[in-house]
């Protein structure tokens, strides 16, 4: 069995891999050569900014290992794919549109294809967190809520047949919105009490539609169904609270709570992946699931950890460490200088820069 060495971030490690070289920082071994990977290990290693790149030995044959290099893909491959993705989506619900919706095969062919990226978990998040899905609401929102609330299920230990089940009610969570006039989706100022009430029903439309599939697990609906109720009973279009929301619409929730504070809108700019996770840990209480949150919070952070974003003052900083009890103000490297923003008044993150 040939052994091939690797380098990869500490996000794409995998446990059973082996250490090729030690690890050494400030004159000590944080790793050693021959040490074979845990998840404990990948955890400590992901919250090390410096580490971009770790050399590690995997037990596989050498063909195998060039599989495991391929299937980790760019930020630019991602986009590609998504952009396909994207027409997919809006064929898909052309489809829907035009004859019905009879049954999912093509929805769960186009699940199948979300999943199948989801090994390059870094180059979706950085893909999403640098992208969001612009002014199109509908149908790159829709890969977009798809391949995050797919990780989150993941993340959160779903088996396979639920996070096929859960991707498929995310594709389709918001396909009522196309039966929205364009100019009411579209408009750049308040919405009157009428439009905003068509706003609302969109998930009532989703769901009479897709409920009529044949031999269809409920759950896909109550996902579709339920995406923006809230657990103390602010949501719509039921109102309805607590554990009475299923919990495919309450991942659906942050993933599509994410996408769209992080992107631009037609009436409003992108307010950026800092202020994206502020608002879902407050939401978090009270709102959206508090453990769910937790989990993908936890895990997102770890994503943001070394990548550049540029300040206010046109700095571009490297990303050291983020508090989760204050996101927005992370530990940040300017050349040789720690920059502490909390400590910073006057500094501020705009954006992650590619």
């Amino acid at each position: 069995m040939a052994m091939m060495k690797l380098f990869l971030r500490p996000n794409d490690l995998k446990p059973g891999m082996i250490i090729a070289e030690d690890l050494i920082e400030n004159n000590i071994v944080l790793a050693s050569k021959g040490t074979i990977i845990t998840q404990p290990i990948i955890d400590k290693l992901s919250q090390i900014y410096f580490l971009n790149r770790i050399a590690v030995f995997h037990e596989e044959d050498e063909k195998k290992n060039s599989l495991i290099i391929d299937k980790v893909k760019s930020v630019e491959e991602v986009e590609k794919s998504f952009n396909e993705f994207t027409f997919n989506v809006e064929d898909i619900f052309d489809v829907i549109d035009s004859n019905g919706i009879k049954d999912l095969e093509d929805i769960r062919a186009f699940a199948k294809k979300i999943q199948n990226e989801l090994d390059s978990t870094r180059a979706i998040i950085k893909n999403i967190v640098l992208n969001g899905s612009g002014t199109d609401t509908i149908y790159r929102h829709s890969v977009n809520v798809a391949a995050l609330s797919s990780i989150l299920g993941r993340w959160l230990g779903l088996d396979e047949r639920d996070i096929n089940l859960l991707t498929y009610s995310a594709v389709l969570h918001d396909f009522g919105k196309t039966k929205i006039d364009k100019e009411i989706l579209n408009k750049k100022g308040t919405l009157t009490p009428k439009e905003f009430h068509q706003i609302k029903n969109h998930p009532i439309a989703s769901y009479n539609l897709i409920k009529q599939v044949p031999f269809l697990d409920s759950s896909v609906c109550y996902g579709v169904l339920m995406h923006h109720e809230r657990l103390d009973g602010s949501g719509y279009p039921l109102g309805i609270k607590g554990e009475k929301i299923h919990e495919f619409a309450k991942i659906i929730a942050i993933a599509d709570t994410f996408d769209a504070v992080n992107s631009n809108r037609v009436h409003r700019k992108s307010r950026g992946p800092f202020a994206a996770l502020e608002i879902i840990q407050k939401d978090s209480l009270g709102k959206l699931d508090y453990e769910y949150c937790k989990v993908f919070l936890d895990h997102v952070v770890n994503y943001y950890m070394g990548e550049e974003v540029l300040l206010n003052n046109d700095m571009i900083c490297k990303i050291i460490q983020i508090n989760v009890n204050d996101l927005a103000h992370p530990l940040v490297l300017h050349d040789t200088e720690f920059l502490d923003l909390k400590k910073e008044p006057g500094l501020k993150v705009e954006r992650i820069v590619k």
